[in-house]
């Protein structure tokens, strides 16, 4: 293998590393509380279930940014779903 071969494998090597670490990091911010909260608010800014208080829909919008988290961590780690 030449010199310029070698070189251009050790930086595709280091880069895929690099996605990778990237990735992991992503995907635990996914999963953390930080983002479920900034969902469950995201939705209940958006949406207004008729009859039902504040303090009732957060549990709903919280359950339900629950499951969106796990479908955006199979998404982006390649599950298949």
């Amino acid at each position: 293998m030449n010199l310029k071969k070698m070189i251009v494998a050790k930086a595709t090597e280091m880069a895929e590393q690099q996605a990778d670490a990237v990735k992991g990091e992503l995907l635990e911010y996914i999963k953390s509380d930080e983002v479920e909260i900034l969902i469950a608010e995201w939705m209940d800014k958006a949406i207004n279930i008729p009859f039902t208080s504040d303090e009732k829909e957060a549990p709903i919008f919280r359950d339900v940014a629950d499951i969106v988290q796990k479908v955006l961590v199979m998404v982006i780690s390649g599950a298949k779903i």
